[in-house]
């Protein structure tokens, strides 16, 4: 059974987190200069990510990484692999969009 159309599915999502990733962490940047976005780091061990970043583009390239290791194991294992990946994948976009909205809501923002 091919993976192919999954992966291309999977590589999409990551290119949209990766580029959203970029955009949010410009404004933590902004963020920190007026000395706000104190935060360690974005997500932790429970939510599936073993990358530790106050940014978002390290968890970004964390799913590049599993997304390659998936695509060059076993595709047999595929199927049972696969679900981890995409739950992060799901985190990042939901926490995107939560930062973004909130960013929206702020008048100064």
């Amino acid at each position: 059974m091919s993976h192919t159309p999954l992966f291309e599915a999977l590589t999409e999502n990551i290119r949209l987190i990766y580029r959203q990733s970029i955009d949010a962490d410009k404004k933590i940047d902004e963020l920190r200069q007026q000395d706000m976005a104190k935060f360690a780091a974005i997500f932790d061990e429970q939510q599936g990510f073993t990358t530790k970043a106050n940014r978002f583009t390290p968890y970004a390239e964390e799913l590049g990484h599993d997304l390659v290791a998936l695509q060059q194991g076993n595709p047999d294992d595929v199927p049972a692999n696969v679900q981890p990946l995409v739950s992060k994948i799901e985190i990042q976009l939901q926490l995107l969009q939560v930062f973004k909205s909130n960013l929206k809501a702020k008048p100064d923002a």
